[in-house]
């Protein structure tokens, strides 16, 4: 996927929680800093925390447990005013989402969405633009995830099938999958549940959401397809 592609799948999702956060009980309306780790053409795992050092530390952890074909980084931002000129209209200073992503190969974007309230107080996204980042951590630490190799699911062991002497029998590579998925989601949970944040997995189908269930996935963790 290129970064175009990338970002029609994630800038949906991180939109609906922005508008979610308008609304919050506690009322704090800044969109918690947003890690989206994307799998197979499409969004996997969300993690959210309200600092930018717990969401980014989460990215190992899902770089390794979940072997992600791309992360992205989404995080609310002030934007500077702009002068116009000969290709670009004058903008006002507000506010808006900054997109980082990751490419398994460690290849590095940036993208700003500015975004206000309309007349009736909904709020309107502008398209992602690409940026340039003032400040590299954010890209540093992507780029660290991605640099771990992610686990095989094909050397998950089966305890139930093991012998007591160290035979070790192992898991086919599809079961192997949902046991490293449901065990990085209850990692990431045990990370950011103790400082308000959330873990959602989407399931790709009914049957997928039925096997991650069934290997110990956290039913609160679960998204899509009857599982939430």
């Amino acid at each position: 996927m290129n970064v175009a592609q990338t970002l029609s799948l994630v800038v949906p999702a991180v939109q609906d929680f922005k508008r979610r956060s308008m609304t919050r009980s506690d009322g704090e309306q800044t969109l918690f800093p947003t890690l989206v780790a994307l799998r197979d053409d499409r969004v996997l795992c969300v993690v959210t925390a309200p600092r930018p050092a717990i969401t980014l530390s989460c990215a190992p952890t899902v770089a390794v447990g979940l072997a992600p074909q791309s992360l992205v980084f989404a995080a609310q931002v002030n934007l500077p005013a702009q002068e116009a000129t000969e290709d670009h209209e004058g903008q006002q200073a507000g506010s808006g989402l900054a997109y980082t992503t990751m490419s398994r190969d460690r290849q590095a974007a940036m993208a700003v969405q500015r975004y206000a309230p309309g007349p009736d107080g909904e709020l309107l996204f502008g398209r992602p633009a690409k940026a340039e980042p003032q400040d590299r951590s954010v890209m540093d630490a992507l780029a660290g995830a991605m640099s771990h190799q992610p686990l095989d699911p094909a050397t998950v062991v089966d305890k139930q099938a093991s012998g007591a002497k160290g035979d070790k029998v192992y898991l086919p590579a599809e079961r192997g999958r949902h046991v490293l998925d449901s065990s990085t989601a209850t990692a990431l949970l045990g990370k950011v549940k103790g400082v308000a944040g959330s873990v959602l997995f989407l399931a790709g189908s009914p049957a997928h959401a039925t096997n991650l269930l069934g290997h110990g996935m956290p039913q609160e963790l679960l998204l899509g397809h009857g599982a939430d």
